[in-house]
């Protein structure tokens, strides 16, 4: 399996969960197994993907950086 596909299935496994979460919310019921389950898929895609910052946060670091 490649990274790419690794990285998909993650996010439509994340897609899963938080739909269950959701449910379980709205039905007042406990969900502590699944909030664990998405913490551990969350790691697992940042560590194999992790978040892109857009060209905006980047050059506000960029200037932050001879403010200084």
């Amino acid at each position: 399996m490649s990274k790419h596909q690794i990285v998909k299935s993650l996010r439509s496994e994340v897609k899963k969960i938080n739909y269950v979460i959701d449910q379980k919310i709205i039905q007042g019921v406990p969900y502590s197994r699944e909030a664990r389950r998405h913490k551990f898929l969350i790691s697992q895609l940042n560590r194999l993907a992790p978040q892109r910052s857009s060209w905006l946060s980047r050059s506000m670091s960029f200037v932050t950086m001879f403010m200084l």
